[in-house]
């Protein structure tokens, strides 16, 4: 990897977490006092030089100010087809639609629309989210897409097609596929609230 494409994959993850450590803060799960040691702990993580350049550069300025203001860029989504490769080789978008048919998938998806995406049409949600209820409903990613307006999830076709999704959302999908990383997400949680009381 190039030294401009790593140091911008640093300066990603670093705004990245930073939110996800504030928004632990704002939901009472890690203590106000504790956040300025663990953002200490992330920047001390990734003190690269070429981070720091890249940092100063027009691009990097531009990178830091798209997470900081907009959210993730979609060159930095995950993509969901790649995980679900490793369960369905053959059919990845069928292990994404069976994690689309759940209405948890959808309430989650509809939350984080809610939050980041001020063109998110919530009534054509709860269309779907009524259709859910029938044993014979399914929706896939594109479908999603094209009736919400969504943005956290976005599609391409052809050869090098598939789902990518963001960060937070590509999160859940793993979650999904694994429930062994679940499980052990949920007991960190409950690690740091004890250790917070």
């Amino acid at each position: 990897m190039a030294v401009s494409k790593r140091a911008e994959a640093y300066i990603a993850y670093a705004a990245h977490t930073d939110e996800i450590i504030r928004r632990l803060v704002d939901r009472g799960i890690l203590a106000k006092d504790e956040l300025d040691e663990e953002l200490n702990r992330l920047y001390s993580s990734i003190k690269e030089e070429a981070a720091f350049a890249f940092s100063k550069t027009q691009r990097g300025k531009e990178l830091l100010q798209v997470y900081l203001k907009r959210g993730v860029p979609q060159s930095q989504y995950i993509s969901l087809t790649d995980m679900a490769r490793e369960e369905n080789e053959t059919s990845p978008s069928y292990v994404i639609q069976g994690w689309l048919r759940s209405r948890n998938t959808l309430a989650l998806l509809r939350i984080w629309e809610t939050r980041n995406n001020p063109e998110f049409d919530d009534a054509a949600c709860e269309e779907l989210l009524q259709a859910a209820k029938k044993p014979a409903f399914t929706v896939t990613a594109t479908r999603w897409i094209e009736k919400t307006n969504a943005i956290g999830l976005v599609t391409k076709r052809g050869k090098s097609g598939g789902t990518s999704a963001h960060p937070d959302i590509a999160g859940d999908f793993y979650m999904w596929l694994h429930p062994v990383f679940r499980l052990e997400l949920i007991e960190r949680l409950w690690l740091i609230q004890g250790e917070n009381r």
